[in-house]
């Protein structure tokens, strides 16, 4: 089974990417912020992470930052999701969703990235 770790500081916003992943059948694992994703996804490493961008603490192109340098982390693909904020162009993402997205964008690039 493919788990998916969900980074959001907004509560509800975590709680609807958890429904709707849950729901296409992948383990989910959630943290509130960059730092406990690096934290949770260094005790139990996932096969994906979708990361919001602003938060508190660490923001999700800082935990990109850091998941890259690290050796276990470095290949798990990250998929940024913001209203906000746009990555550069040499971030090393699977994916950037534009808040509000779809359903189906979404689903398309966790599909993606399994087949990778």
């Amino acid at each position: 089974m493919v788990t998916v770790l969900l980074v959001d500081d907004d509560a509800n916003a975590l709680n609807a990417l958890r429904e709707l992943v849950g729901q296409e059948g992948y383990k989910v694992t959630t943290a509130a912020d960059g730092r406990d994703a690096l934290r949770c996804a260094l005790a139990d490493p996932p096969d994906v992470v979708i990361s919001d961008c602003s938060m508190p603490r660490m923001d999700g192109l800082a935990l990109m930052r850091e998941m890259r340098r690290n050796r276990v982390l470095a290949n798990v693909p990250l998929v940024l999701v913001s209203a906000l904020v746009t990555p550069p162009p040499d971030a090393q993402l699977a994916g950037f969703l534009r808040k509000p997205f779809a359903r189906s964008q979404l689903l398309a690039i966790l599909r993606r990235v399994q087949t990778q």
